[in-house]
């Protein structure tokens, strides 16, 4: 049986790309709060904790890291329902699912942050009756931020790009789109590759801001963030 191709007129494809790309955008912004959210948190655990949160940190972090993302979706939308009862639409189950897998790297790009802060300001803070937690949140996570800024918005960029993953519990993003009019025109390179360069125009800049942000915000002398390469 032969197969027809239907025409799609040039500004509604470009329209519907579009709509796609505010849909991956909406997801990467989300994810990549919620993964913030967990995954500064997990680095403190791990560095500062007592012995039980520092060994539930490492298991949370090996854990997330050693699944793939595309599993972590389908037991959260499909498995969550069956086991517990309650169940999360599309776009929760990608955003959560998509946050959970990033904080368990962010995590790791906070650590690295934290370990760079010179144990010698820590002394000196404790030197001065500064209590641990205010050593941690005035002397170093202000200075583990600014460390993780360039590695932390390249993780940005990478969750950018895994939205694409999310077409496959229904979610309506760039490249579902493009999957789309491909389907219905059989014009796989026109469409796939105008996906392609909508990705592109999203990821370049973020690249070069990552890398301007980390000239200016490192700190000097230190080392940190402006060596950081992406």
């Amino acid at each position: 049986m032969a197969v027809t191709a239907t025409t799609v007129p040039l500004d509604v494809a470009l329209r519907m790309l579009l709509n796609g790309t505010k849909m991956t955008i909406t997801l990467s912004l989300l994810s990549i709060g919620l993964g913030f959210l967990i995954g500064l948190p997990v680095a403190l655990m791990e560095t500062y904790g007592n012995k039980a949160l520092k060994y539930a940190a490492m298991v949370y972090e090996g854990t997330i890291r050693g699944i793939p993302l595309l599993a972590i979706y389908f037991i959260i939308f499909f498995s969550m329902p069956i086991l517990i009862g309650f169940g999360l639409s599309p776009f929760w189950a990608a955003v959560v699912g998509l946050g959970i897998r990033s904080s368990a790297y962010q995590s790791q790009i906070f650590r690295s942050g934290i370990q760079a802060v010179d144990e010698g300001q820590i002394e000196a803070g404790l030197s001065l009756g500064m209590s641990k937690l205010q050593v941690i949140r005035h002397i170093v996570l202000p200075q583990a931020l600014r460390f993780s800024i360039p590695a932390w918005m390249n993780e940005y960029v990478i969750v950018l790009k895994d939205t694409s993953i999310a077409l496959a519990i229904g979610i309506v993003e760039l490249t579902r789109e493009a999957t789309y009019l491909v389907s219905v025109t059989a014009e796989p390179f026109r469409y796939y590759g105008l996906a392609a360069l909508f990705y592109l125009v999203m990821v370049l800049p973020l690249t070069y801001l990552a890398n301007y942000m980390g000239r200016k915000y490192g700190i000097k002398g230190t080392g940190g963030a402006s060596n950081v390469r992406l």
